[in-house]
């Protein structure tokens, strides 16, 4: 079987090693799809001292279980949640899984990881599905932290809504705020580099695409005087600018990071008297995989509508390149073993 690896800055190598064995409560799965997300560009850019595998969008074939594994049967079609929650300590016993910091992660938990033909998972981290093709269900993992930034956030109907950053999981919030009937929704962006994801934005219903580097936010007409609910899916420092356009009362959903860079400073008496809120969306451990599958299945978050590129195995570094110097028409990349 083939691995790619990858050690920062783009080096790439793809090696043949045995198909390894499942253990204890784990399954072998025949990897037929792993998309492409942030995390794995930043992985690749700088964030691999070593070679390592990488890749945890992933939807495959059940090919075997280890001893202990037994919800599943061969030739099975799952997904691979990013993470789990163990089911026993205090916060899972007492309703709050989504506090669990003592489940797996394929994040660190996992030898071999999606960029491969094979791969060892944890029989807890497998959600069945039908009715997708491989690529389409690997985008449960992205949707799934969507939902939880729109969750996280309290979308509610005749909301108007800001959606900040503009990457697959900004795009798919937009989709999910129409569907809760959100009243307007602004997507905002910094540049107009990204075309395909400005017109994605707009025919899933965004009220107007908003450009920082062309338009003073602080000038622009919101009916309301400005936004109620604003879902940040970009750095860190976009926050106190998006605090200015918040009206009284409103919440700001925050998903992301920045490892250089992740102080801010605002303003805490206009935080106050504004009575805002700033909540943390962390999807950690995955929550929502089952209700991810069902929207796909479903279309409300219609996955042809974000995978513009698919791509083999071998292809893998071509791929990245082309994410990192081009990516204009780039919405969603997928690595598919096999088309479906």
């Amino acid at each position: 079987m083939r691995v790619v690896y990858v050690k920062s800055p783009f080096q790439f190598d793809i090696r043949e090693t045995d198909i390894p064995e499942p253990g204890e409560n784990q399954v072998l799965l025949d990897v037929r799809a792993c998309a492409v997300c942030g995390t794995d560009m930043h992985t690749a850019e700088s964030d691999a001292d070593i070679f390592q595998s990488f890749g945890h969008e992933i939807a495959g074939v059940v090919v075997e279980n280890g001893p202990g594994s037994y919800r599943f049967r061969a030739g099975d079609k799952v997904v691979v949640e990013s993470g789990t929650f163990c089911h026993v300590c205090e916060n899972c016993r007492n309703g709050r899984p989504d506090l669990c910091t003592n489940g797996l992660s394929i994040l660190d938990d996992v030898e071999i990881s999606g960029y491969a033909d094979y791969m060892l998972a944890p029989e807890q981290a497998l959600v069945a599905f039908d009715g997708l093709d491989f690529k389409e269900a690997a985008l449960a993992e992205p949707l799934g932290v969507a939902l939880d930034l729109f969750y996280t956030t309290g979308i509610e109907l005749n909301d108007d809504v800001a959606v900040v950053g503009l990457g697959p999981i900004g795009l798919m919030t937009i989709a999910l705020a129409k569907a809760a009937g959100a009243r307007n929704i602004y997507a905002i962006q910094r540049s107009k580099r990204s075309k395909a994801r400005i017109e994605l934005a707009r025919k899933l219903g965004a009220t107007d695409v908003i450009l920082t580097e062309d338009t003073d936010l602080s000038n622009y007409n919101f009916p309301r005087g400005g936004v109620n609910k604003i879902m940040i899916t970009a750095a860190p420092s976009v926050i106190p600018d998006m605090m200015k356009i918040a009206v009284y009362g409103s919440i700001i959903g925050f998903l992301g990071i920045d490892l250089q860079h992740g102080n801010i400073t605002f303003n805490a008496n206009d935080f106050h008297f504004k009575k805002l809120q700033l909540r943390a969306s962390y999807a950690v451990p995955a929550l929502w995989f089952p209700r991810a599958l069902e929207l796909l299945k479903s279309k409300v978050v219609d996955p042809k509508d974000f995978i513009t590129q698919t791509f083999p195995l071998e292809d893998t570094e071509q791929y990245f390149r082309k994410q990192k110097e081009d990516s204009s028409d780039v919405i969603k990349m997928v690595m598919v073993k096999t088309e479906d």
